[in-house]
C-alpha cells in the first residue's frame, strides 16, 4: 500500500508515519532544515507532515512550474486549517466562482477607497497621516520614541476611513482588535501553518496559545459583527456607497435586483471573513513591515544617505513625495525589493492544494497534496541573485530589464496574489521617503537591535533628527 501511494511521488525523506516531519520542523529551525533536505534532494521534494503530504518549491523556476503553468491544478485548501478558520468564507480563502467574483469586487474597492485616492488627493488619510507624522517625530526633537505603535495608530485611521468610513467604526473598537489579533498573531507560527485537515481541530487546543487565539477571535468576530448591522440597518441602496462596507452591501443589492446568480456569493459571512483579514493586516502587518524597513536603514546608515540624495534629486525638499514619484526613484525601488527578499520571517509558506492528479518535472503530485513555498531558499537561489547572502539593492537595478533577477515573492505568485500588496507597498514607499526625506533616523545613545527582536515586542525605539539639525 505504501509503495503504491508513494510511487512516482518527488524523492523525500522517510519520516515517522502520520507525524511525519511534525517531530521534527521547529519554528526557528524550519528554513534550515528544510535547506538540508533540498540540498540532497532537488528543489521539489515531497514529505508528510500529520498526514498531509507536502510538495516543497525551492526555487521560482519551481514555484513559477507548479503556480503558473500549472494554475489550474491547484487552489486554496478547502480543508480545515489556521487560513480556513481564522479567515473563514474571506476572499482570501474562496475558490473557484466565488474566488473570482469576490476578488474582482475588492481589487476594484481598494482602488476606488485606496489606491486611486491616494494618488490623486493630496489630502486623503494616507497623506494626512503621513504629515501627522512628521509633526509628531519633529515635536521629539530628535528624542528617543517607540514608532510601532504610533504607526500602527496612523495605520488605524488610514484603515477606518478606506474600509469603513470615518464614523463606521470607532477608533477604539479598531485597537481592540489589533490587541486580539496579536494573540492570534502570536499563535500563526511557521509550523502551525501546517497542519491541515480533519484531526487538525484535535491537534490544535492542545497546542499553546490555541484557547487564547480563539477567545480573542471570538472579541474580533463580535466587533465587525455589530459593525456589518449598523451600516446595514443604514444602507441606502439609492446613495453612492462612501466606504467598502456600504459598497459591498450596495454590490449585493444590485445583483439581486439584476437577478445575478452571483449574488449569493456576497454573504455577511464572507464579509466578515475578508474584514477580519483587511483589518487585521491592514494595520497591524502594514506598521510592522514599515518599522522593518524603517530599522533596515538605521543599522544601514550608507543606505540611509543614498535614499536621502535620491529623494533631494527628484523630489527636492519643499514638497512631500507622492506615490507619482515612486517610479522615479529607482533605488529606493530597489532598496524595498531588497529588503523583501533578505526578510526572514515566514520564510516558508503553505502554498496551494492540488485539486487534480498532475504530473510535474516527471513526478505524480497527486490531489490533495500541498505545495510548499520556500520563500527563503527561493530569494537565497545564487543562479538568480548573484552572492545572495549580502544586502545590494543595485540588483534590482539592471539597465537591461531582461537581466534583472525576478522580484520577491513574499505577496505571492500568479493569481493568487495579495490583493493589498499595492496598497501595502504604496504606504511603506510614502512613509519611508517622507520620513527619510525629513529626518535622519538613528537609535538611542547606547542601543541598538539585532536581527528583528523587536517583532517580538512590536515595540521599536529611534530616534529622528531633524535634516537642518543633524550636523
Amino acid at each position: 500500500y505504501y509503495y503504491k501511494r508513494n510511487k512516482g511521488l518527488p524523492p523525500g525523506p522517510v519520516s515517522f508515519p502520520f507525524f511525519g516531519y511534525s517531530l521534527i520542523l521547529k519554528d526557528d529551525t524550519c528554513h534550515r532544515t528544510l535547506e538540508r533536505l533540498q540540498k540532497k534532494y532537488g528543489d521539489v521534494f515531497s514529505f508528510t507532515f500529520a498526514g498531509t503530504l507536502y510538495i516543497n518549491m525551492g526555487s521560482m523556476k519551481a514555484v513559477q512550474e507548479f503556480h503558473l503553468t500549472h494554475a489550474e491544478c491547484f487552489q486554496r485548501s478547502n480543508d480545515f486549517s489556521i487560513i480556513s478558520y481564522f479567515f473563514n468564507s474571506g476572499v482570501s480563502v474562496a475558490n473557484g466562482e466565488p474566488w473570482k467574483v469576490m476578488r474582482k469586487f475588492a481589487l476594484q474597492q481598494l482602488r476606488e477607497y485606496g489606491m486611486t485616492t491616494v494618488k490623486d488627493n493630496m489630502s486623503e488619510p494616507l497623506y494626512d497621516s503621513i504629515q501627522e507624522t512628521i509633526g509628531f517625530l519633529k515635536a521629539k526633537k530628535g528624542e528617543s520614541v517607540e514608532i510601532v505603535q504610533h504607526l500602527t495608530n496612523k495605520c488605524n485611521a488610514i484603515l477606518r476611513s478606506t474600509m469603513f468610513g470615518q464614523s463606521g467604526i470607532t477608533e477604539e473598537q479598531v485597537k481592540e482588535i489589533n490587541e486580539a489579533y496579536a494573540h492570534i498573531v502570536a499563535f500563526m507560527s511557521i509550523t502551525n501553518f501546517f497542519y491541515n485537515g480533519f484531526l487538525t481541530r484535535f491537534i490544535f487546543p492542545l497546542k499553546p496559545g490555541y484557547w487564547t487565539a480563539m477567545k480573542n477571535y471570538k472579541i474580533i468576530k463580535r466587533i465587525l459583527e455589530n459593525v456589518v448591522n449598523e451600516h446595514k440597518s443604514m444602507f441606502n441602496k439609492d446613495e453612492h456607497p462612501k466606504n467598502f462596507i456600504d459598497a459591498y452591501l450596495k454590490e449585493r443589492n444590485d445583483r439581486h435586483c439584476k437577478g445575478d446568480p452571483t449574488a449569493k456569493y456576497f454573504t455577511d459571512k464572507a464579509l466578515i471573513g475578508t474584514l477580519i483579514q483587511f483589518v487585521s493586516d491592514g494595520v497591524l502587518s502594514v506598521a510592522l513591515f514599515i518599522a522593518i524597513f524603517m530599522k533596515h536603514v538605521v543599522d544601514h546608515q550608507d543606505h540611509q544617505d543614498k535614499i536621502y540624495a535620491e529623494i533631494v534629486d527628484v523630489v527636492g525638499r519643499e514638497r512631500a513625495p507622492t506615490i507619482e514619484d515612486k517610479s522615479k526613484l529607482p533605488y529606493i525601488t530597489a532598496y524595498m525589493h531588497e529588503i523583501l527578499r533578505t526578510f526572514e520571517s515566514f520564510s516558508v509558506v503553505p502554498g496551494q492544494q492540488c485539486i487534480k492528479e498532475t504530473v510535474i518535472r516527471g513526478y505524480r503530485i497527486p490531489k490533495g497534496a500541498i505545495t510548499l513555498v520556500n520563500m527563503w531558499m527561493c530569494h537565497n537561489d545564487p543562479e538568480i541573485y548573484s552572492e545572495p547572502e549580502k544586502f545590494n539593492p543595485s540588483r534590482f537595478m539592471c539597465e537591461d530589464k531582461s537581466k534583472r533577477p525576478d522580484l520577491p515573492i513574499n505577496f505571492g505568485v500568479g493569481r493568487r496574489t495579495c490583493i493589498g500588496e499595492g496598497y501595502t507597498m504604496s504606504q511603506i514607499f510614502l512613509f519611508l521617503t517622507t520620513i527619510i526625506q525629513n529626518f535622519k533616523l538613528t537609535y538611542p545613545e547606547g542601543s541598538e537591535i539585532g536581527n528583528y527582536e523587536f517583532l517580538l515586542s512590536g515595540k521599536l525605539n529611534i530616534c529622528a533628527i531633524p535634516r537642518n539639525e543633524e550636523n
